[in-house]
Parts: structure tokens; sequence; C-alpha cells
């Protein structure tokens, strides 16, 4: 008889009342032959949520939902946690299954998702992940845009898109699912992380040579709303990635991604520099127990990057035409370092300088037409694909 695959799945959850039931019911409702393992993780929940996880609970226990698959059960807990993170390796500790994932409480399914997985894993003994597609819904599940992946590039995943000053994600969590032997290999999630813990975790699996695979299929859906972690802030993500960079990159390649990191949070201040880099300091505190050297290397690469930033944000005042904001900040970048006038950031602004406010905007429009048409062939082909 073959081995009937089971998913081991976990919902962190934290009043998401409105959302919850949906969520619990994209992962009941799969069909196919295999079993299921459900664990919601509610951290002490005040707004209903607990008697929308009950109900569906007590459904399954007392056998008056229709399963659709070879078997359901449903653990649940409300208390206090740590965190995301913490929460899902609650549940994570406990899975005796062979495919384990995560969905958040304002996420889903789609419907097939668990039987597409579970062939995917039967027909390749060789993959750790499988990951595939899917959508980005609003509040009320309407569709905002497609999440098209692709197959997995750790360079490319431990970089940044300078060019368009994004993060270089693409594997969408919702749709990812991996072999419960992989914690043996590489542990549960950080619960340093609060923000990009799934990030961390499929570059953490990618280090160490674990084969993640893409499939070109919906399988999620990723709720996008404001109030979630994603649209809490521009810059809410950094923190974590700055880790991510020092880890799989080496604290001695920072400074460049420093110089995002305060340019996006100046520009989040309203180029306050002083607030900004009281706002930077943050990030320090969760390094304050590596060694005394690295901690050094880190300020100096910090120190750098600083002064980079402002070379950024000259370039973005001047566009604003806040020319004497520009031309200190400008100079305070230069200030420390006077060589660094010489670097890209330095020459675009005093280039801009000289040719005058009309000639800049024409320029800046043609770099951006090309760099828009470089991402669209470079990174986004699946979506021109999608089109003819």
């Amino acid at each position: 008889m073959p081995h009937l695959p089971r998913f081991s799945i976990v919902t962190p959850s934290y009043n998401q009342a409105a959302f919850i039931g949906e969520t619990i019911e994209s992962v009941i409702s799969q069909a196919g032959e295999f079993e299921i393992e459900y664990f919601v993780m509610d951290g002490g929940s005040s707004d209903g949520s607990i008697e929308v996880i009950k109900k569906y609970a007590d459904l399954v226990s007392a056998e008056k939902w229709t399963v659709q698959c070879r078997g359901i059960s449903i653990k649940w807990y409300s208390q206090k946690d740590k965190g995301q993170s913490d929460a899902i390796n609650q549940g994570l500790r406990q899975a005796t299954g062979d495919i384990v994932s995560y969905i958040n409480s304002d996420d889903l399914y789609c419907p097939g998702a668990f039987e597409r997985i579970a062939k995917e894993f039967s027909d390749r003994p060789e993959a750790d992940f499988i990951y595939g597609d899917g959508d980005v819904i609003d509040e009320v599940g309407n569709l905002q845009w497609e999440w098209l992946s692709r197959p997995y590039n750790h360079s490319l995943m431990t970089s940044y898109h300078f060019l368009w000053n994004d993060f270089t994600n693409y594997i969408m969590q919702q749709a990812t699912f991996w072999r419960k032997s992989v914690i043996n290999k590489i542990g549960y999630f950080d619960e340093s992380f609060h923000y990009a813990m799934d990030v961390e975790y499929w570059v953490r699996a990618g280090d160490a040579g674990l084969k993640l695979i893409h499939r070109p299929y919906k399988v999620g859906k990723f709720r996008l709303i404001k109030g979630t972690k994603s649209l809490s802030s521009p810059t809410v993500f950094w923190e974590d990635y700055l880790e991510i960079f020092r880890r799989y990159r080496g604290s001695q390649s920072l400074s460049i991604f420093f110089a995002y990191y305060y340019y996006n949070l100046a520009k989040e201040v309203d180029f306050d520099i002083q607030l900004t880099l009281e706002e930077g300091n943050r990030v320090f505190r969760r390094w304050k127990f590596l060694p005394d050297r690295e901690k050094k290397i880190i300020e100096q690469q910090a120190s750098r990057g600083r002064d980079l930033a402002c070379l950024l944000l000259a370039n973005e005042l001047h566009k604003k035409q806040l020319n004497d904001l520009a031309t200190a900040t400008f100079k305070k970048g230069l200030s420390k370092r006077p060589l660094g006038v010489m670097h890209i950031f330095a020459l675009s602004y005093i280039f801009k300088k000289i040719l005058g406010m009309h000639i800049s905007r024409f320029l800046d429009n043609v770099t951006q037409n090309i760099i828009k048409w470089y991402r669209w062939k470079r990174f986004q082909y699946r979506y021109h694909q999608r089109k003819l």
C-alpha cells in the first residue's frame, strides 16, 4: 500500500477574527489522498478569534465537517507567545507530518493546493522545498496582482535591487512547503526575526545546499491590507534584512546595504538626518552580543553607509529642488571621506548640478525607462511571457 502523505500546517494568529475563519476553511477544505494535521496558535486574542477557531475545531472533532481528504485533526491553543516566529515554531515542534508549512491567519491556500504539492514531492524525491505562485488579494478577496515566482537564486536572494530600491525576495511564503526532514537539517525559524523570518529560512536552506524547487502554478493567496506587518512601514523589514546580509554576505560587505537602509529611513522621516541616525541606531541592539571585533567592523561599515546615504539623499533632494538642503547633505556625505567625490552617487549629483534641472529630469526619465526595461526582461519575464 503506498505511503499516505500527511500535511502539518501551522497558523499563527492574533486578533484576526475577520479573516481566520476563511483561512481555516482553506486548509480543512483541501481534497486528496493525504491527511491534514492542523495547529492554530493564537496569541491570546480578544476580538472573537477564539470563538471562530473553536467553532471549526468542534465541527471537525464532531465529524460535522465534510472531510475531502483521508483525515483531519485540529489542535488549537490561545496563550501569549513571544511573537510570530515563536508561535510558528510551537506548532512545528508538534508536527508529525511529512510535509510542513505555515499560513498566516489572513492568508489562504488555493483549492487543490495540497494535492498538487503532495504529487510534486512524490515525483521529486530530491526536493526539500516546493514553492509555487499565487495571488495578492485585498480585504474582501479581490485580486490586486499576481505573484509569479522564479527558480531559486541564492546570490540574488542575499542581495538587493539597488537600481530600483527594493528587496529581492520573490518566494511567496503562502505558496511554500517543505519536508519535515528539513527541520533536522537547518532547524526552526529564527525567533529573533519578526518580519523576514521566512526569507531568512529560505536563504538558510539555500546556504545549506538544500533544493528549493519552483513550480509555475498558483498555490496560495496573500492578503495585503492596511494594519498588516507588510504595510506597517516602508522600513520595517530593514533590520531583519541587515542581519540576513550580515550572516550570508559577511559583515565586511554591509556598507552599501547600510546606505540604502539610512536612505530609506531618511525618506520616511522627511529627510531629517538627525532623526534618521537616531532611528537607525535601533538595529545595533541585535548585534550587542557579537564579538567586539565584528561589532567594530559593522560600525565601520555603518559609518561608510551613512556617508553614502547622504550622497544618495543629495540626489533625491536635488530632484525635489530642495537645493540648499541637497548641498548641505552632499557636503555632510563627503566630510569624513573626501575621496567619496569619485563615487557614482557623488558624480551623479555633480553632473545633475552642472547640467541643470531640465536636462537632469530628461536623463532621469531615460534612466528610469532603461531600468524598467531591464527589470521587466531580467526579473519579471514570467509576467511578460504570461501576456504573450
